[in-house]
């Protein structure tokens, strides 16, 4: 049972359904990329679990491939600043620009003018949303670009920001890697921005470069569940594999947070982050893995 990492949770009706697509003509298919950006967002907004506010704002909707391709675009922009983000957040960051770039945790030193900052919400540490107002009313004082991950909105509840209070915020992310069982390999996801900085993402999406056979995928799946659905369906089994395996609740469906018995799972913040997904879809499959 492998409890690291952050994967989808392993249901094996979401398999089936998948299967079940056919994608025979989704390369010929010149409308379906736009169709996909439409729909996609409205799935996003269609939240009723969390309340994000002022998306509407973010009119350069690009399709990426998951949030990797927007992250590495915000890298290349800002590449002769100095990256900020919090212990625990996701280890890509610190795994690219230990190579070529330079960051330095948000907890080790002070916000500089010549900074760009890069959170996870809800924060990959914990699984629930920090309080970053504060930080965000810094940065935009300071003119600091600031890049909100929310890769893990699918999963999650509770997640509560007006980005009409923040324009520091230059770039939103999400993906649909977290939210369905083998969709982590589609590598399908959407960067939105205030305008359009004809850069690499918005080129690659000008000229069509996109997996349409992975974006027929995708489409099928928002329009089959809900943006809510992992919380819909999974809620009383995540709470019965947090208490059976004494960890505490987050916000997000994936993870509970361990004490010291879980020691070996810190990933260098103030929590011991478990990834549930395997034990749930253990229980919802009827099997042992």
């Amino acid at each position: 049972m492998n409890l690291r990492g952050a994967k989808p949770i392993n249901d094996n009706s979401v398999r089936e359904f998948i299967s079940s697509i056919d994608n025979t003509n989704s390369l010929y298919n010149d409308a379906l990329p736009n169709q996909f950006v439409n729909n996609f967002f409205d799935w996003i907004v269609s939240s009723k679990n969390n309340n994000l506010t002022g998306l509407e704002k973010f009119t350069n909707r690009k399709l990426c491939a998951g949030t990797a391709q927007a992250f590495d675009h915000f890298y290349l922009k800002h590449k002769n600043k100095r990256f900020r983000f919090f212990k625990g957040e996701f280890m890509y960051h610190s795994a690219c620009l230990k190579n070529y770039g330079k960051y330095k945790f948000l907890e080790d030193d002070r916000l500089d003018y010549n900074d760009a900052v890069i959170i996870s919400v809800p924060f990959s540490d914990t699984g629930s949303q920090k309080n970053i107002e504060e930080l965000l009313f810094n940065c935009y004082g300071m003119d600091i670009p600031v890049l909100l991950d929310f890769a893990y909105y699918p999963c999650t509840k509770n997640i509560e920001i007006n980005l009409d209070k923040f324009s520091a915020v230059e770039t939103v992310c999400f993906s649909i890697s977290k939210a369905f069982y083998g969709a982590e390999f589609l590598r399908v996801g959407m960067r939105l921005q205030r305008e359009n900085n004809d850069d690499g993402i918005d080129v690659f999406n000008s000229v069509e470069m996109v997996n349409r056979c992975s974006i027929n995928i995708a489409n099928k799946l928002i329009s089959n569940y809900s943006v809510d659905y992992n919380w819909q369906k999974y809620k009383e089994v995540y709470e019965t594999v947090i208490k059976e395996n004494n960890l505490l609740e987050t916000d997000c469906i994936m993870f509970g947070l361990g004490g010291q018995e879980y020691a070996d799972y810190n990933r260098g913040g103030d929590v011991n982050r478990v990834c549930v997904s395997e034990l749930i879809g253990e229980k919802i499959n009827g099997i042992s893995k």
